[in-house]
């Protein structure tokens, strides 16, 4: 077995919130500069050595560092590990209920984060994978979700946002071609009852505000709007879980 391979029955065997909370606490307890001084001594070594293993280890004592190797594999460094993740690490969950190829080529899946028991993300989270079973994909994509868990739960909500822009949001996440196409003709049709030139201003500053100048346009070609699929991307729908959950509002 690789120490590839041993690492992943590990993680298996701990759990994925467990295993991907490590590298936070590895974050918290080293310090960068020494880490980097390290592996640039790291650089130096002879690995035809007979005590290159040895020296490596010494190198790492020498700078304080902790690795991955040391939480898995020392009693002592997994105990002051254990006792952070209990006290001081909020606990973190990720349910994947939908995975899909986009249009674009990458994977995307519809994703409810937890933490504390409390649900604090409805986000579609996107990754370059070239895995065929999905069974792979959707594990991976929970550890990546995991790894970026703050950029997520920091996403804009999209329950903060204007009436305008929660329609053309859920419209590129239901529609088949992920898009939001609206014409001159479709905003008389559909859109001129509910909506008027000041909530199309109010959409314009959303997207300064948001920087999603290349994920929603004016004016382009034949269309007086056009969402782009990335949309589904920027934002976190807390409508589900936040106060005020009448949707749409």
């Amino acid at each position: 077995m690789s120490i590839l391979q041993e690492y992943e029955e590990i993680k298996k065997s701990i759990g994925t919130e467990k295993y991907e909370a490590i590298e936070i606490y590895l974050d918290k307890v080293n310090k960068e500069d020494n880490v980097n001084k390290m592996y640039s001594e790291y650089g130096t070594l002879s690995y035809e050595s007979d005590d290159w293993i040895s020296q490596m280890e010494e190198i790492k004592k020498k700078y304080n560092v902790i690795l991955l190797s040391d939480i898995l594999y020392k009693e002592n460094e997994w105990k002051k590990f254990d006792n952070w993740y209990k006290n001081e690490f909020p606990h973190r969950k990720v349910e994947i209920t939908d995975v899909w190829k986009s249009d674009f080529g990458d994977m995307r899946c519809r994703a409810m984060l937890y933490q504390n028991n409390k649900m604090v993300g409805n986000i579609v989270a996107s990754y370059e994978l070239d895995y065929k079973d999905i069974f792979i994909i959707k594990n991976k994509m929970k550890s990546l979700i995991y790894r970026d868990f703050e950029k997520y739960i920091n996403l804009p909500k999209i329950s903060k946002c204007s009436k305008l822009m929660k329609e053309i949001y859920d419209t590129v996440h239901e529609s088949e071609s992920t898009m939001c196409h609206i014409t001159e003709e479709d905003w008389k049709e559909y859109y001129a009852d509910d909506f008027n030139d000041y909530d199309i201003e109010k959409l314009k500053e959303e997207v300064k505000k948001y920087n999603l100048d290349d994920i929603i346009t004016f004016e382009e070609d034949e269309y007086k709007i056009l969402g782009y699929g990335n949309l589904e991307l920027s934002f976190n729908d807390d409508r589900s879980f936040c106060k005020d959950k009448e949707r749409g509002r």
